[in-house]
């Protein structure tokens, strides 16, 4: 690592105690870049979403947009069935419309969220009553954001990309946790 590091090939920091500091995001562009096992293989690169709703529109809406940016999209219509989806199919965020049959988007995130398996799945909530206590209370659900009802679809847009941006970089990190020493001395 230091000696790609002193010959300019991966981008890093320099502390005043002498060690280098390097980005996450600068670490996998450059893993990826040059196709370093095992993360290049195993890395997937589409974002898996599920948009939870009762709303037939609003999921035809939302997921129209996700796929043309290149998102793989489910759909679930009641609250049991994203429970369901979920553990089948391990999205990496889920769109998660507050008040749904069978379930409603309060109890789901509080399922997801309490469960080791899926504690790290992000959620986005969404809903027509936006109220202060809703908000709040989907957040003290572990929600990561509310938004509300219509949605600006380019300012969505870039509220689940930041959302999944993080994700992906916390992901990289942990996985290199426990592989790499991140103190690289001179």
């Amino acid at each position: 690592m230091r000696n790609l590091v002193t010959s300019g090939k991966l981008k890093a920091s320099r502390t005043h105690g002498g060690h280098y500091r390097i980005l996450g995001k600068d670490l996998e562009s450059f893993i990826l870049e040059k196709k370093m096992f095992p993360y290049s293989n195993n890395q997937t690169r589409t974002k898996k979403i599920l948009i939870a709703d009762d709303d037939d529109n609003i999921r035809k809406l939302i997921g129209e947009m996700l796929t043309r940016s290149g998102y793989e999209v489910e759909y679930a219509s009641d609250g049991f069935e994203t429970g369901m989806k979920i553990v089948e199919m391990k999205p990496h965020l889920v769109i998660l419309d507050l008040f749904m049959p069978k379930m409603d988007g309060f109890e789901v995130c509080r399922r997801l969220k309490e469960n080791k398996d899926t504690e790290s799945i992000k959620v986005i909530a969404i809903s027509g009553f936006p109220t202060k206590e809703n908000m709040q209370r989907i957040l003290d659900c572990g929600a990561d954001l509310f938004l509300e009802k219509p949605l600006d679809m380019r300012n969505f847009k870039k509220k689940i990309d930041s959302v999944l941006a993080v994700t992906a970089e916390q992901g990289l990190l942990s996985r290199l946790v426990h592989t790499t020493n991140h103190r690289i001395q001179e």
